[in-house]
């Protein structure tokens, strides 16, 4: 596993780390934990990168009959999600 800190490296750096885990469209899979520590993975194909500095991307997460899926919930929940690219 490597581990990248983003802060160490410059702009441009992140931008082509970003955009080459975007492209070609792969599939988002969303792990959050629950207050009761219950893990939830969930993948989307709905995402893309919202800039380079700071690195940023977004996951567009559907409601489910008006109420947040459990991913939504968990990252309102606890500001914390772990985003991995298949």
């Amino acid at each position: 596993m490597i581990t990248i800190n983003p802060k160490d490296n410059g702009e441009r750096d992140n931008y082509k780390l970003l955009i080459g885990t975007i492209i070609p469209r792969p599939i988002a899979f969303v792990t959050t934990k629950s207050d009761e520590g219950v893990i939830n993975g969930a993948p989307f194909s709905y995402f893309n990168i919202v800039s380079s500095n700071p690195p940023m991307i977004s996951v567009s997460i559907s409601r489910k009959n008006g109420q947040l899926k459990d991913t939504a919930r968990n990252i309102y929940q606890s500001g914390e999600f772990c985003c991995s690219y298949c």
